[in-house]
């Protein structure tokens, strides 16, 4: 059986979170730091390559890999 939580003693990997915005007129996808209050289907910023408003598609975390 597969444990959920950590031992005492052993750590959690570091995350980080990104944010996907993708542009809903020319389908740019952006990916960018996660900032408190970002959820999905919110507005985005804008677009870098036509200047519509972008919508937050997708909230998710990678692990951070140690060199």
């Amino acid at each position: 059986m597969a444990q959920m939580f950590p031992s005492i003693g052993e750590r959690k990997p570091d995350m980080q979170v990104f944010t996907i915005e993708d542009c809903p007129s020319c389908g740019t996808k952006t990916k960018r730091a996660f900032k408190i209050g970002d959820y999905v289907y919110k507005e985005g910023g804008e677009c870098p390559k036509c200047h519509a408003k972008t919508l937050i598609t997708m909230v998710y975390a990678e692990q951070i890999q140690v060199k």
